[in-house]
């Protein structure tokens, strides 16, 4: 994705957004399985520790996808349409821990893991425009330039399709960024007397602010890292890649 000669802001700032998430998500996944910190959660053990699996996937998967030299041998092993089915299954978990325990945190994150579907398959389709394109560039001299130009507008009109979807996506990441810097500032937890199953509750005014902190991190570097796949539909913003 990205180079530290060619984008080093970009580059460094992602790495330590997402190398903190896996931290956290890992630390909160062994307190999930009182490994350790505080005892396990009492209630709905399993589910948190299942929405904690899912984080830690979602937190490696982010950090990976940040350095090219990672991120090329990781999409071979695992290939695109595979993350995409992952993160769209992560992303029905999340909604159903949002039902059943009411939490506007579990719609925070069920929209998050909804926005790495939505990252991973713009790629994709982005990768696919790519690659049709060249073949139609080398297919120029038997084809009429009326076909080539359809073809070409066909492609950008999805990706203006795709970019649009991802707009409230986008959205939505700022405002989780944004509420986790609120919690990092006031030390409180998201539900408080309330199980949430979607995260480990915090246990103490300190892992309120790291979780907090986690979720900032987690929504502004996927806003950011996402902004290039929104140029098609916002130019401007393949200019917040320094």
């Amino acid at each position: 994705m990205f180079t530290l000669t060619g984008s080093p802001v970009t580059f460094s700032g992602l790495l330590i957004l997402f190398g903190w998430c896996l931290i956290w998500t890992v630390r909160d996944l062994l307190a999930s399985m009182g490994l350790i910190g505080a005892s396990r959660p009492a209630q709905h053990a399993w589910a948190i520790t299942v929405s904690q699996c899912c984080h830690v996937v979602m937190s490696l998967v982010m950090l990976a996808m940040v350095p090219r030299s990672w991120w090329m041998p990781f999409s071979s092993a695992i290939t695109e349409p595979v993350l995409i089915g992952v993160f769209a299954a992560g992303t029905l978990w999340m909604a159903a821990m949002a039902v059943w325990r009411m939490s506007w945190l579990a719609v925070g994150h069920t929209l998050m893991f909804g926005a790495m579907a939505w990252h991973l398959s713009a790629m994709a389709g982005m990768s696919a425009s790519m690659g049709s394109e060249h073949s139609s560039m080398g297919g120029m001299g038997s084809t009429g330039g009326h076909d080539m130009s359809g073809q070409m507008g066909g492609q950008m009109s999805g990706l203006t399709l795709v970019t649009g979807i991802g707009l409230p996506l986008m959205v939505a990441l700022v405002i989780l960024g944004i509420s986790g810097l609120v919690r990092t500032a006031t030390a409180k937890a998201p539900h408080p007397g309330v199980a949430s199953c979607c995260h480990v509750a915090p246990t103490s005014r300190a892992t309120a602010r790291l979780s907090g902190l986690t979720d900032a991190a987690m929504g502004f570097g996927m806003a950011w890292m996402s902004a290039g796949l929104m140029s098609p539909l916002l130019p401007f913003m393949a200019h917040l890649h320094p």
